[in-house]
Order: structure tokens, then sequence, then C-alpha cells
């Protein structure tokens, strides 16, 4: 097949969600097929990005930013607000983009086009070739549960956004072929908010194999805690501002020498702020996880809104490491609480299953043996990436 994967993003370095899943789809789809990715961009592409589509046999195509004057961008927005288009699915620049995703799908005849994310479903929507929509959350249903976490008056023009997401969101679902959900949970929602669409699954995974030699050491601290995510992210905020402020001080009555390490990209001050260089430690984009897997004792996913699953639960299964997350961070894995993972809700109740952990040495071991065979027979990128071959060439027959 020839396939045009678009994404709002090169998918290089991996410092998020999007860029692993996509990445790694589409390297093993290039295996077998002729995959391009169309991407966009603030920035020139740099050779390390280069360097690792290249090697991961994926031919590149970038859009980038290009500078416009004022009333050119103001001209623009209203253009796209006049069409339904919500505030956070404009970029100013997109004609550019329509122009170049269509004369690349005349050029090359694509059997068929993907669009990572909502974001990028509007971009292949005009293409004649059948098109894939891949639901990484559902958006709409993401912004109103965000919505309802906000105080008044706040909450109400949230909430207007949140249904407005949504009807933009069942607009763009209207225009697909085919649509694949990260969960079941995820392709549940989007059957009931679009009676008569069938998402197929393809969830999220892990490369078992880059943390094979992880899995089998030992862990250097017993009391050293891991969150991991991109902190632009508002359920990832959340989660942080959640844990520091009523899950830490818990732990620390217990265990006042314990230490948690908050990784990932694009951390606010407010959540920089929350760094006492002590028992809470702010490092932002960390280029390789590996070593912070290897110093900490259980990852924690305190996530509180958000869809889709959770990569950094994946990622932590791999490499051997426990985790205990709340019911909302461990949905969509077929993961069960006690077997593969522990599952708590309330402050003192995941306070308490951490603390089981690090003082149950037989159920640690458990977890972390458990969780690794999970991810070898059900979440490997290799075994996904079939799923996901089958859809699109099941999506390729269709118009």
């Amino acid at each position: 097949m020839k396939i045009l994967y678009a994404l709002p993003v090169v998918p290089w370095p991996l410092s998020s969600g999007l860029k692993v899943r996509s990445f790694y789809l589409a390297r093993e789809l290039a295996r077998r097929h002729d995959v391009c990715l169309f991407c966009l961009s603030t920035s020139q592409v740099s050779a390390d990005q280069a360097k690792a589509m290249d090697e991961a046999g994926l031919k590149l195509i970038v859009v980038e930013k290009h500078p416009m004057s004022h009333p050119a961008k103001v001209r623009s927005y209203l253009r796209r607000l006049v069409r339904g288009v919500p505030l956070s699915f404009m970029l100013s620049w997109e004609d550019p983009i329509f122009r170049r995703i269509e004369s690349l799908a005349a050029a090359k005849g694509f059997d068929v086009a993907v669009a990572e994310h909502l974001f990028m479903a509007r971009y292949i929507s005009t293409l004649a070739c059948p098109k894939v929509l891949v639901e990484e959350n559902v958006e709409g249903q993401l912004e109103a549960a965000l919505a309802a976490r906000e105080k008044l008056p706040l909450r109400w023009p949230r909430q207007a956004t949140a249904a407005w997401t949504g009807r933009y969101e069942k607009k763009m679902l209207r225009m697909m072929q085919s649509t694949v959900a990260v969960s079941t949970t995820d392709a549940g929602t989007l059957s009931r908010i679009l009676p008569g669409i069938k998402p197929i699954v393809v969830e999220n995974g892990v490369s078992c194999e880059e943390y094979r030699e992880l899995a089998a050491g030992e862990r250097a601290s017993r009391r050293a805690l891991l969150f991991i995510g991109l902190m632009s992210y508002e359920p990832n905020v959340d989660a942080v501002m959640w844990f520091a402020g009523e899950i830490l001080p818990r732990l620390l009555k217990k265990f006042p020498d314990m230490a948690i390490n908050v990784a990932g990209g694009e951390p606010s001050g407010e959540i920089t702020g929350l760094d006492d260089g002590l028992n809470l430690r702010v490092l932002g984009f960390v280029d390789d996880l590996k070593p912070l897997y290897r110093e900490s004792a259980v990852l924690v996913v305190p996530l509180r809104a958000g869809g889709g699953s959770r990569l950094k639960i994946l990622e932590a299964f791999a490499a051997g490491t426990p985790v205990v997350s709340t019911s909302i961070g461990a949905e969509g894995l077929e993961a069960e609480d006690g077997v593969h993972l522990l599952v708590a809700d309330s402050p003192a109740d995941f306070a308490a299953a951490v603390v089981r952990l690090l003082e149950d040495g037989q159920l640690y071991e458990k977890l972390r043996r458990n969780a690794r065979l999970l991810a070898e027979e059900k979440y490997d990128w290799q075994v996904l990436a079939k799923k996901f071959e089958a859809a699109l060439q099941q999506a390729s027959k269709l118009k």
C-alpha cells in the first residue's frame, strides 16, 4: 500500500505519546509498505530528525510555519470560525498545508490517508482516497471532563468549548471511511457519539525489546517514585498538582525521605514551583528515561481526566517498574488491579497503595513479572502494527 500518514508534529525526538505511537507504528508499516509522513512544524527539520526518519524507512514531507502579517492572521482565523472550527484546532498558516497535501496526494496516488489526532482530520478531509482518523482521545468528552473540574464562572465557557469541540468531532468523523480508537472504552464512546460507525481498536504500545535488560535488573532505590508526562497536557498538570497537594504529604508521614521525579517537557511555572529539591523534583524533558526507571521503585499515574490509554504505564510494564494508577489512568488497558498494577482513586487509597507496594516484596515482584508478560503478549509495537495494517488495508477498499 501507499500510505499517507498525516501528523501535527515531526515524530522525533520521542517526547510525547503521540510521537511515540506514530513513530513506532509508521516504522513497522514501512517494513512492508510505502509510508509518507506528512508533518507540520514551526521550524526546519533538524539533522537528527531527518536521520531518524531515514533509518526508519519513512519518507518525510514537512510544511513549515511561514510568516504572516497580523491582518492576514485575523482573516485566516475568522474564516475558520465561520466554518465552525474550534479555536484549538486552528492554524493561521493552514492554506499552504491544504495546497501541499492535495498536490502530494495527486502526484503519489495514495491508497489510504491517515490522520493521527483529530487536529489533522481537516487536512485529509478533501482527499479522494479512503481516509482514516486515529482518535488518540475522544476530544469532546475530554474537554467536557476538564470543564467539569473548573470553578464557576470559568466552567461555563469551558463547557461551551467542549460542546463546540464535540460538534466538530462528529463532523470530522462523518468525513472518514474508518476510525481507529486506542481503547475499547474510547471505541464504545465514539459509537455512542455517532451511531453507525464501528471504530477499530489499535491500542497504544511499547517496544519490549528496548526495555528487556532494564526489566531483568534490580532497582537502585526503594523509596523513589516517578511520574512521566508532557507537562503542557492539562490532565498531566492536574495529576501532578493533585499528587503534590493531596498524596505526597500522606506518603511523607510514613517515609520522610521519599522523593518523586516529575519528567516531561514544557513544564509551566505552576509545576516548576513545586520543585523543592528534596521530595519533589521537576526534571523537564528527559532524553533517556531508562536511568530514571532504574532508580525508581514505583511509577505513579494520578490522572483524574483523559482518554485513550497510557504509554507511560506500558513503558513501566516493559521496564519492570510496578505501577500505581487511578482508574482513569489505567483506563483502556487490559490490566487487572492486584495482578498487573494497583488501582486507587482517593488520595488516602493512592498513598496506601504506594506504601503497600514498597513494603510487600512478594506483591512487588508479582506485579513486575505479570505486567512485563502482558506487555510482551498484547502491547508490543510489532503485535499492534499488524492490527493497524489490517485496519488500513480494510479502509483502502472503501470509498
